[in-house]
Parts: C-alpha cells; sequence; structure tokens
C-alpha cells in the first residue's frame, strides 16, 4: 500500500472517531425511546361496565362434595351471580350425589335432598344463586326394557316428572333458597347421551315443567333449552315457546372456542328471537362456555398456565361489548378429582387455582365502573374506578416481551398505595401442575405517593397479564354487599336486541343499577327488580356522566315502583326530577312498558334534585298492599355517551 493512502486512512479514522464521538453526545441528549404506552384516565367514563354478574361458572355432574368444599370460598372470591350444575337425576356416575337424590318407585317417589341442600346453602354463604338444570330421567320414571341412553329418554309419564318438579321447587322455595334459574334439560339438541328423546318429546317436557315449576312459585326464573353448540334447535324452539306464549326468562345456548368464534353464535341466537316481539323480555345466557375449542377436553396445554390468563382477560373484554348477553357461565369451575391437572377448570383436581383463577380474580376485584384506556402498542387493557380504588389490567399476548410505559392520570384521590400484581412463567401460574398456583401477591408496592401523573416503566413478558391497582387505605368499595331488601327476580328488557351498545343492569348484591345510551342518542333501556320486605323509605343515589339530553316526548331518566296485590298490579308511581338543571320526563309520554302494570303511571312524582331523593314506599302504597313491588330502572332517548349509576339504600 502506498504510503498516501495510509495517511488517507489514518485520517479517515480519526474523522470517524471524532463523528462516532458527536453522535454519542448528540444520543445522550435525546429523549429516551418509548415503545408502548398505557395511558388511563379516570375521570373520563366509557362503556360497558365491568359488570361481574354477567360471569359466572358450570360444572358437569362429576364433582365430588369433598372438592366442593374445599374450594368454595375460591368461588366466591371471583363475585360471580349463578354456579350452574346439571342435576343429573338417574344419572348414577354424579359424583356430588344428586344422581341418587330421587329412589323408591313412581307410585312411591322418595326425595333426599341432603347433598343439594348443602350445596344451596354453601353458594348461599358466598351469595351466589343455583343455575339448576332439570335433566336426566330419575331412576323410578326410567323404562326399564331400555338398554342404551335410559337416563337420557324423557320420561314416560309427564305428570309423575311435574310432581318431582313441583316437590323439588316447594322444597327450596320453603327453605328459603330457590334456584336463581330453572333451566330445563341440557344440550337437548344434542349428543344422545345426553337427550335421546326427540324434539316433540321436549317441547312436551318443556311444557310440563314450566308448568310445574310456576305451579309452585309464580316468579320463578325460566330458563331454556340449553342448547348444544351445533345449535340445532335454535329457530324452532323460539318459534315453539312464542306460539304457545310460554315464559322464557333465559334463552340458554352452549359454545365451546374463542370469543371470536363465540360472536357468530350470539348473532345466530339474536336473529332468532328478534323475530318474535314475544322474546323482548328473554336475556340471553350463554351457559356452557371455554375459550379452548371443542373438545380436548382434558390435556395439558397452556389452559393450565400463565398464557391462559391474558386469553380468558381478552375474551372477558370481547365479551363485555355484546349487552344482550347477560350472562356467561365459564366451563369448568373444578377439573375432575381424579387428575391434577388437565382440563378445563379454574381449579386443579386437588384444589389448587390455575393462573386463569387468578385472572378472573382480577376482573372480580376490578371496580364496576369502566373509564378511559388508551394503548399504543400490541398490548391489550381494561381500567376502571370508584372513589375508593382505580385499577388497570394490562395483558400481552404477543410473542414477544414488551416494555411499556403506564399512566395513572386523574386517580380519584390525591395520595394513595399503589401495588403492582404479575401472572406469567414466575409469578401466580401453575407450571406443570407442580407449583402451587398462589393468588396473586404485589410484584411491587408503593405506599402513600402521590397519585397524580403517576408513571410506572417496565416490562411484561409475552403472554403475560400485569394488574396495577391504586387505592386510598379506607377499604372502602363500591361492590360491598348491602342489604336493602329481599330481591325475588330481576327482568331484562330488549327491545333492540343486537342493534345497539346501550345496555341496563342491575347488581343485585350491590342495588346499583347502571344504565347506558352508549353510542345511541335514543334506545330504550329498562332493567327490573322483583322485591318484597322493603323498607318503608328508600333513599336514591343517581350519578350521570355525560349530559342529558331530551330528544322527544319518551326521554327519560326515572325510577319506577309498580305494586302489586293479591299477584296482580294496581298501582304504579314514577319519580322523576332535574340532574344539573335537566328533567327529562314529558307527561306525553307513550312508551311501552314491558312489565309490571304495563302501562303509563297512574302518577308521577317529581322530585327536587334527581341525584339524591328519598322514595316513601309505605306512603305511596295502595291500602290493600302486602309487600310485593316491581322497581324499575328507566333510562330511554337520553342522548349518546350518557350513563346513569342509581344507587338504593334502606332510608335514613
Amino acid at each position: 500500500m502506498k504510503r498516501s493512502h495510509w495517511r488517507w486512512l489514518g485520517l479517515t479514522v480519526v474523522l470517524a472517531a471524532a463523528l462516532c464521538s458527536r453522535v454519542s453526545m448528540l444520543s445522550a441528549q435525546l429523549p429516551r425511546l418509548i415503545m408502548n404506552e398505557v395511558t388511563a384516565d379516570f375521570a373520563v367514563g366509557v362503556d360497558p361496565p365491568l359488570l361481574k354478574s354477567k360471569y359466572n361458572l358450570y360444572d358437569p355432574d362429576g364433582i365430588t362434595m369433598q372438592q366442593f368444599d374445599k374450594v368454595i370460598q375460591y368461588m366466591g372470591e371471583l363475585n360471580i351471580d349463578t354456579y350452574r350444575i346439571e342435576l343429573a337425576w338417574g344419572r348414577r356416575r354424579s359424583g356430588f350425589g344428586t344422581g341418587f337424590m330421587i329412589t323408591g318407585t313412581a307410585d312411591d317417589l322418595k326425595y333426599d335432598f341432603t347433598q343439594l341442600d348443602h350445596m344451596v346453602t354453601e353458594l348461599r354463604n358466598q351469595n351466589i344463586q343455583l343455575l339448576g338444570s332439570y335433566n336426566y330421567n330419575p331412576t323410578p320414571l326410567q323404562d326399564p326394557s331400555i338398554q342404551t341412553n335410559r337416563d337420557s329418554m324423557p320420561p314416560r309419564d309427564l305428570e309423575k316428572w311435574k310432581q318431582v318438579i313441583r316437590t323439588v321447587v316447594k322444597h327450596y322455595k320453603e327453605i328459603g333458597i330457590p334456584f336463581g334459574i330453572n333451566e330445563v334439560w341440557n344440550e337437548p339438541d344434542g349428543l344422545k347421551q345426553f337427550y335421546s328423546g326427540t324434539e316433540e318429546q321436549y317441547q312436551k317436557l318443556f311444557i310440563a315443567t314450566v308448568e310445574a315449576i310456576r305451579s309452585v312459585d309464580p316468579d320463578a326464573v325460566i330458563g331454556g333449552p340449553a342448547s348444544a353448540p351445533e345449535l340445532v334447535w335454535h329457530r324452532s324452539f323460539p318459534e315453539f315457546a312464542a306460539r304457545n306464549s310460554l315464559p322464557l326468562d333465559f334463552f340458554t345456548f352452549h359454545h365451546y372456542g374463542s370469543s371470536e368464534l363465540a360472536q357468530r353464535d350470539i348473532n345466530k341466537v339474536v336473529d332468532s328471537l328478534n323475530r318474535f316481539p314475544h322474546f323482548n323480555i328473554t336475556a340471553m345466557n350463554l351457559d356452557e362456555w371455554h375459550d379452548a375449542d371443542c373438545c380436548t377436553w382434558c390435556h395439558d396445554d397452556v389452559r393450565n398456565r400463565f398464557e391462559g390468563a391474558a386469553q380468558l382477560l381478552h375474551d372477558f373484554k370481547s365479551l363485555l361489548e355484546r349487552p344482550e348477553l347477560a350472562q356467561v357461565s365459564w366451563a369448568w369451575w373444578l377439573d375432575p378429582q381424579r387428575g391434577t391437572t388437565g382440563c378445563m377448570g379454574l381449579i386443579t383436581g386437588d384444589g389448587r387455582r390455575k393462573a386463569v383463577y387468578n385472572a378472573w380474580k382480577i376482573y372480580a376485584t376490578m371496580p364496576v365502573d369502566r373509564k378511559q384506556v388508551q394503548v399504543n402498542g400490541p398490548l391489550e387493557a381494561m381500567a376502571s374506578s370508584d372513589g375508593h380504588k382505580a385499577g388497570v389490567a394490562v395483558w400481552n399476548r404477543d410473542p414477544y416481551d414488551r416494555r411499556f410505559d403506564l399512566h395513572l392520570n386523574n386517580v380519584p384521590f390525591a395520595k394513595g398505595n399503589i401495588r403492582i400484581y404479575r401472572i406469567d412463567k414466575e409469578h401466580a401460574s401453575a407450571v406443570d401442575g407442580a407449583e402451587e398456583a398462589l393468588v396473586p401477591v404485589p410484584a411491587e408496592t408503593f405506599m402513600n405517593v402521590d397519585t397524580a401523573k403517576w408513571t410506572w416503566i417496565g416490562m411484561v413478558p409475552r403472554n403475560a397479564t400485569m394488574y396495577f391497582e391504586a387505592e386510598d387505605g379506607s377499604g372502602s368499595s363500591d361492590m360491598t354487599a348491602v342489604k336493602v331488601g329481599k330481591l325475588i327476580r330481576i327482568d331484562r328488557y330488549y327491545p333492540e336486541r343486537g342493534k345497539t351498545k346501550s345496555y341496563a343492569d342491575f347488581d343485585r348484591k350491590t342495588w346499583i343499577a347502571r344504565l347506558g345510551m352508549a353510542d345511541r342518542q335514543r334506545a330504550d333501556q329498562e332493567i327490573g327488580a322483583l322485591v318484597e320486605a322493603l323498607p318503608d323509605t328508600l333513599d336514591v343515589a343517581v350519578e350521570v356522566d355525560g349530559k342529558l339530553q331530551k330528544q322527544d316526548a319518551n326521554s327519560l331518566l326515572a325510577v319506577r315502583l309498580d305494586y302489586r296485590a293479591n299477584g296482580k298490579y294496581i298501582k304504579s308511581v314514577l319519580f322523576h326530577g332535574p340532574y344539573g338543571g335537566v328533567d327529562l320526563y314529558d307527561k306525553k309520554r307513550t312508551a311501552v312498558m314491558p312489565w309490571g302494570f304495563k302501562q303509563q303511571p297512574d302518577s308521577a312524582a317529581a322530585v327536587a334534585d334527581l341525584s339524591k331523593f328519598q322514595i316513601a314506599v309505605k306512603k305511596y302504597a295502595p291500602a290493600d298492599w302486602a309487600g310485593t313491588v316491581h322497581i324499575t330502572f328507566l333510562m330511554q332517548n337520553a342522548g349518546s355517551g350518557t350513563r346513569a349509576r342509581i344507587a338504593v339504600r334502606p332510608g335514613t
């Protein structure tokens, strides 16, 4: 190489070194590169709320009493509304013992309520109702000449079947623990091992069962047909029920697969029910669902590990967007006792909590009222708050570890404690079934910090979940159960099922109704509660998010009482008034009333301030009233983006 070339190379190296040094200096002055961001604004409400009664649990007939008792407290921690089981009369493999509940002969039926009494009592102690599926022919009513699927054949003698139903319903009504939902059979349009009769036989069975239930308890909640995932009868059964004007509070059906796949079946049921105005007061209940595909029931995969937690929250978030789907029951609550891992339960066969359980507990812990969360990047998140707690759940279904910045804006209190929980390979996850699936404990804790614009920077691993919770140290919560009166049933109304994101919900545990117009200027949202044993006076507190906008004469935000005496509604009173100076009520209102008095109220009582008022229940009651009243919470044509929270408490 020539000397001139060496001199040129040396100069190049010096210049390059100087340039690199300059670049380093510039880099040090640049702001930190932000990869992913999650920003929660707790001053901005969004729809729909994180309703707790929407997600529930199911078990087939194989669990044992020992399993049930060992983990019943865990079930209560998930704040569910109903627990579904197949009563499985006459099905001898029933683990809990209900298969041996009805014995004797057809002419001398004998009942042993011991096992089921124990279950419903323990559920009541956790404030959970039983969704009892009346299915499998009791042994005394079976045809001994049938060798295959004898227990799944409908009873030959429907009068004897009605006797069984009346006896069971009467027993649980008398001990004060009626079933939350009375469901007629299980998957009659599915495999013959579940039901081996004809469709016509099932229709006769349904009529007989409903007649028997309502003869004992006229207010009992009726569900059916628990349609199999193939949805063979999802059109013919509504046609039959509408034609015969049969009561159907819940159309129940099953689906196994992701929330995305479930949309297809939800749409099928929506389209079928919408053919008949008869079903405007029928809710939809997906009372068997799992987000793994059917039917690889029991083998070891991500459903037993931390990856399943992120998928569960993703599917919960997705199904929340279907307000016409009132309830969903996860299949299953418990894995069979014979194995420790491998099935679809939230709890292993030997009683250990899986990561999916811990994810559900995060959802159960988060406040109901949902708040705005913005995500930049592939992460997913939900946020909510009340006056004492603010929470953000973040999960990463991406195959890469993701670093992100979390921003908490407008936390409802200036100082508080912040805890961070993780569900990943190292935290709150059963790996290969060999480790205790611990309930999440804080991975990081920040005590008595300023919450204003609080920021955290860190990593969420692939397929992992994180929960950030800020609380003010008071221990108070909007989800604390209260006792106001005795709830008999909840009534729902869907005049535009599947056509709107607007919603109405009543939480029977907290006595709080939530109604929202969502994306609609005009929508009719009503939720009703049939109750008794109320105090003489009720305190009502209303919080409106958004601006009430009068659209027409039917615009309304109000509470209505319909009084019942001797089985008939004889009087109604509507309570309305100004909120922020706006009273939507119009005496020219003509909207349909779907229950109770079923017409415009006898009187409209104007309160001075709708945000806080009292209802003198006894004062307005007719002379022969014995204590049963239907309370309806109404929001209609109130303007898009408007939502209301209505809390009822005993009068002070």
